[in-house]
């Protein structure tokens, strides 16, 4: 009722005569009376409630446990009725952008329960495997809405609904930096999980495949970070900025080509790749050629990843997994994998997360009101062309005038580098003497393991605490113990078949396959090179040498040669053949300089070595002579006395006891690095040098189950009663029969080394070895059975 209508009441009443008019007043006087008192208990009610609530009840109870949730439920369904209704083309699109993940429920549940994304500010730069510089840095960062009734198209605040949500304090924040804005700013409650860029991709990526994924396998997670980073649709987080058109995402380089993250290999025109005239159907019709083989474009809907990732039918290597692999949705190619710099494989989503916020947690800020930069901490190198280098991500730059309301305006980058499907992962060193830390690697007695780069090319790295002196005596023990003719110390040999004796090569050798110390190293090597689980067919037997006085090995390759394909292993590793691709040096002995027996990289050149300080051979020829160091020892114009010369002016490493090195005799792409060609210097003193040698191949070798084929070799060699190659190497397998009960709970040791537990419980062991090796079966710590490997070649034994 308003006042004037109050008053004409009230002058009514007295005009008539009912009230008196002083009656009225002493009436009025009472009733505001009241009223005050009222009030006054009204607000001493209210302060009381709010100091003892919080005892009781939580200040949020209602709005966290029936109006949030009754906000979730209402704006869910406003965004399927979009979906549903809306019969626009544009608005479709628009409406499923804003529908519901198909895997948000389990994507939330990794997140956690702060619902706070790890990706936010974080942009992937995506580098080729080996590569130290990125093959695309592009990012697009959401923009957020002025508030969140522009972003459901305008109408959400003009209802009830909006009210209340603008009621219990959940209205959207706006955020108006452009450049700088966080991904996805727009707020709506701490409950609520607001998705960056990134992780709405990977969800629009899993949404692609059939069958049902698990962002905990890392096949998987393979195939989704693949397609989503190879998605050149404008939703990408990586598309080309002019192929998008709503206004939603900025690019964070402007300026930048497209990606060049596409194939390093050539096109034979006369083979079309596999997947060209599958990927055309995705092409812009505008655009779209009779060829077979048009290259992938920005008007694709998926960039030349493609074609990095799966390299085609004929360079791709058959890895053990290969069956575990997850072909990518609609393309249905092979998915790459993903390392850290530091070469630990992406497995699983939850890692990917952990990756991101280490980025953040690395990366401290200033406040000073200047410019955001990242603190030193140890972890980045300068080379010589200023172009630092780090062990983990960089922040971005950036003034803090442009920062957001939530001072978010760094930007932090992580560094992806990407395996084709079927190679191995490489180090990617940017300049000499860069440190890679490897915390995920543990030494003996759990000291960390690290890397430093000796050369470029050829790549050559220090391995630092990879073993130790106790260690190396025990594999030297082991060598001089062994019996078994394939394995016991010998005049080395060489060639693919390995029982040709070279005259340059006057070293001994034996190998040590199966024991302790080998079976440490051996998958202590495998988890340096970035192999997630370790692989016997991707390894050789620990190659254990002895250099007497005056021997030596002239320079050549760990990549075994077989130009007219003669034998049956297939040794093309630029195809689809297996070879070998790493190899760790171990060094055992102290040899002091002048003393021989360095490993020489005829190719390269000392470490830090300025170029006009280079030594070439003719001068250090002419030195070696003048100092009569191997005056009666070596003879003058011998091989030897050139690889001493060569020792002393390239690039020449050291032994000393627990000395590692590590070398690559392959390119990322499989091609034969030639720049490795490297020899063992001749000793020139009384004292032997012991050291030993891993090769790590990049597919399953020679002898394994799944090993690449000449066919026609194998073909030929049959039909002449030829014996198959590798026939020294005995298919084994042990069998618990489960009929002595003394066995349920037996184990299988290789003489002194536990292999796997051989109870009741646990399947059958398939073993590669050799004759005359001794298997032992142990129950509470005593041999109970041995077994001893005979000439045949499939063997089986049972207990």
């Amino acid at each position: 009722m308003s006042a004037t209508r109050i008053r004409n009441q009230c002058s009514r009443i007295n005009h008539v005569g009912q009230l008196p008019y002083n009656n009225n007043i002493n009436i009025m006087s009472s009733a505001t009376t009241t009223r005050a008192k009222v009030g006054i208990i009204c607000l001493l009610s209210y302060v009381i409630g709010v100091l003892l609530s919080p005892y009781l009840l939580p200040v949020d109870f209602m709005t966290v446990n029936y109006v949030t949730p009754f906000l979730k439920q209402q704006s869910l369904i406003t965004k399927h009725n979009d979906v549903l209704n809306n019969n626009d083309d544009d608005n479709d699109k628009n409406a499923e952008e804003k529908a519901p993940f198909k895997y948000e429920a389990p994507y939330q549940q990794i997140i956690g329960d702060d619902n706070d994304d790890p990706f936010h500010n974080v942009d992937i730069v995506l580098h080729r495997n080996g590569e130290p510089d990125p093959c695309s840095s592009r990012q697009k960062v959401q923009l957020p809405s002025s508030s969140l009734g522009e972003e459901n198209g305008g109408g959400l605040f003009t209802t009830l609904l909006g009210m209340m949500m603008e009621w219990f304090g959940n209205t959207a924040t706006a955020v108006t930096n452009k450049n700088d804005a966080d991904d996805a700013a727009v707020v709506v409650d701490k409950e609520t999980l607001i998705l960056s860029p990134l992780s709405q991709s990977n969800l629009r990526s899993a949404e692609q495949f059939a069958k049902p994924l698990s962002f905990d396998s890392k096949y998987d997670i393979d195939a989704v970070l693949t397609f989503a980073f190879a998605d050149n649709t404008p939703s990408s987080i990586f598309s080309h900025p002019s192929s998008n058109s709503n206004g939603n995402y900025y690019d964070n380089n402007n300026n930048e080509e497209q990606s060049s993250c596409g194939p390093t290999w050539e096109q034979d025109s006369t083979k079309p790749y596999y997947l060209d005239r599958f990927l055309q159907q995705f092409q812009d019709p505008t655009t779209t050629t009779t060829t077979t083989t048009t290259p992938l474009s920005s008007n694709n809907k998926f960039s030349s990843l493609i074609k990095y990732c799966d390299m085609g039918i004929d360079k791709t290597p058959i890895q053990p997994d290969y069956k575990h692999l997850v072909r990518l949705a609609q393309v249905k190619s092979l998915p790459c994998t993903f390392h850290t710099r530091e070469g630990v494989r992406v497995d699983s989503l939850s890692m990917l997360m952990e990756l991101a916020r280490e980025v953040k947690r690395t990366k401290k800020k200033t406040s000073d009101g200047g410019e955001e930069e990242e603190e030193e901490e140890g972890e980045c190198m300068v080379g010589d062309d200023n172009n630092p280098t780090c062990t983990a991500s960089t922040t971005t730059t950036t003034s803090s005038s442009s920062k957001n309301k939530n001072g978010n305006g760094v930007r932090y980058e992580l560094h992806l580098y990407a395996v084709s499907a079927g190679r191995v992962f490489m180090f990617a060193p940017k300049h000499v003497g860069e440190i890679f830390e490897l915390p995920h690697v543990q030494g003996p007695e759990g000291l960390p393991v690290s890397l430093e780069v000796l050369s470029l090319s050829p790549r050559v790295f220090d391995i630092y605490n990879f073993f130790d002196r106790d260690e190396s005596a025990k594999i030297v023990e082991k060598a001089l113990k062994e019996t078994t003719e394939t394995h016991r110390m010998k005049r080395s040999t060489t060639g693919a078949s390995g029982f040709h004796k070279n005259s340059k090569r006057t070293s001994e050798n034996g190998f040590d396959t199966h024991g302790k110390e080998a079976q440490i190293v051996k998958r202590r090597c495998m988890h340096i090179l970035g192999f997630d689980e370790y692989e016997e067919s991707l390894t050789d037997g620990l190659q254990v040498l002895r250099y007497n006085k005056t021997t030596g090995y002239f320079p050549h390759l760990d990549w075994i040669d077989d130009p007219r394909k003669k034998e049956e292993h297939n040794y093309d590793s630029e195809g689809v053949g297996s070879n070998r691709f790493a190899t760790i040096l171990l060094y055992m002995t102290d040899l002091e300089e002048g003393d021989g027996g360095e490993t020489l990289f005829s190719h390269g050149w000392p470490a830090g070595q300025a170029e006009e300080d280079h030594v070439q051979y003719d001068d250090a020829i002419k030195a070696l002579r003048e100092s009569g160091d191997v005056e009666g020892i070596l003879e003058r114009d011998s091989w030897e006395e050139t690889m001493v010369a060569k020792c002393r002016s390239r690039l020449a490493v050291r032994p000393h006891s627990s000395r590692a090195v590590l070398f690559y005799s392959q390119h990322p792409d499989g091609k034969p690095d030639r720049s490795s060609l490297h020899g063992g210097c001749p000793v020139i003193t009384d004292q032997p040098k012991w050291a030993a040698n891993l090769w790590v191949w990049n597919s399953i070798r020679g002898g394994f189950p799944g090993s690449p084929k000449n066919e026609d070799v194998v073909a030929k060699n049959r039909a002449a009663n030829k014996s198959p190659e590798n026939n020294q190497q005995k298919s084994v397998k042990f069998f618990n029969t489960k009929s002595d009960e003394r066995m349920r709970h037996a184990q299988l040791f290789f003489q002194d080394t536990f292999w796997g537990n051989y109870g009741f419980d646990d399947p059958p062991h398939g073993i590669n070895s050799f004759k005359g090796h001794k298997w032992h079966v142990k129950v509470d710590g005593e041999i109970v059975k041995t077994f001893t490997i005979g000439k045949e070649k499939r063997q089986e034994f049972h207990i």
